[in-house]
């Protein structure tokens, strides 16, 4: 599987990654080893986690002003803004991405 990233947009994976390995020790430890794999509910909310994660850090990054530069071939004014992106998606919309498929396996667990 190919991966394409722009700027810092990788992290949204770490984000992910730690949200998840972060929720997997907590719900062990407070409910019982496996507790974690054997329920959809805690995944959500290790999606929960990295949603808010991804939001603010895009939305920080993607604030930041952008560098204006001037060519000097043509005198013109050329405004470099980065971009931090996860498969062309923008790092702080991974954010409501994450929310809505957590809020979907929260429902998954309690049809269940």
């Amino acid at each position: 599987m190919l991966i394409i990233w722009h700027g810092f947009g990788l992290l949204v994976l770490v984000i992910a990654l730690a949200s998840a390995l972060m929720c997997n020790f907590a719900c062990d430890a407070v409910f019982g080893s496996g507790y974690y794999s054997a329920h959809r509910w805690t995944a959500g909310v290790a999606l929960f986690v990295a949603a808010g994660g991804c939001w603010f850090l895009g939305d920080h990054l993607r604030r930041q002003k952008p560098k204006v530069v001037i060519d000097k071939q043509t005198g013109r004014e050329l405004v470099l803004q980065k971009r931090h992106a996860l498969f062309f998606i923008p790092m702080h919309l991974w954010g409501p991405i994450f929310l809505v498929i957590g809020f979907v396996l929260c429902v998954m667990e309690l049809f269940r």
